[in-house]
């Protein structure tokens, strides 16, 4: 079956001379993995180019249930980037974000409001010019609300801690580790109610940065269920130091 659908690029991995396998998050399946192959001769490299990590593509492809790899017939940039492949801040946090998609994103099966959330988050970060070193908590945040264990917003002075494995705000410290102090529970609430648009308005120097990032891969962890290890972090977290 012939099918015709937008995705973003994932995780790709070296097959033979000229092959690759890549995983993409598509519009019409979800999660998929194709063989293409030829991708990385010399007269193809421009195809190549286009599988780097969190790029928009226009596909058309060769689908058949079952099949582990499926074939892809054509395919072409969706959004050309401007600023992502040339600033080395944006492509990390393209790396990083890719990589968290990659391991999360594990359904074989259409999302579209998912879908449209991450096509347009990645179009955003391209094109955004101020606020783009927390951009990557910001996303982390709406993405959790999509997976749905997103933080609830009922943050008061009486209720002063954030519990990650719960997800709210709590009155006392909770009997276990996974929590943030008063001080960082407070910042937290307000970057809950931040979103792409207002990423300028949010000041954090390079320790808070780290610490919400650090709370935000537990917090995914804690309701996931299992460990996120992201190969990808410790480069991100020099580059933003």
């Amino acid at each position: 079956m012939q099918q015709k659908t937008r995705a973003i690029v994932l995780h790709y991995l070296r097959y033979g001379e000229t092959s690759m396998i890549v995983t993409l998050y598509t519009e019409a399946f979800g999660r998929m993995s194709f063989m293409m192959q030829g991708v990385r001769g010399k007269k193809s490299r421009s195809k190549a180019n286009l599988l780097q990590p969190l790029f928009l593509l226009d596909m058309e492809v060769s689908y058949k249930p079952g099949r582990e790899l499926q074939r892809v017939k054509e395919m072409r940039n969706a959004v050309p980037y401007s600023s992502i492949p040339f600033e080395i801040g944006k492509s990390t946090q393209a790396m990083f974000l890719s990589e968290i998609l990659y391991k999360v994103l594990q359904e074989e099966e259409p999302r579209p409001e998912l879908f449209e959330f991450l096509f347009h988050a990645v179009q955003y970060l391209d094109l955004a010019t101020e606020g783009t070193a927390n951009f990557h908590l910001v996303f982390l945040l709406q993405f959790a609300r999509y997976l749905g264990f997103g933080p609830r917003d009922n943050y008061s002075e009486e209720k002063p801690y954030f519990d990650l494995r719960n997800g709210v705000f709590v009155t006392m410290p909770p009997p276990h580790s996974e929590y943030l102090r008063k001080d960082e529970s407070r910042l937290f609430a307000k970057l809950i109610h931040v979103n792409f648009d207002s990423l300028e308005t949010l000041k954090l120097d390079h320790k808070l940065r780290d610490r919400y990032l650090e709370a935000l891969l537990d917090y995914f962890s804690l309701h996931l269920g299992s460990t996120i290890h992201i190969k990808s972090l410790p480069v991100l977290r020099e580059l933003f130091s």
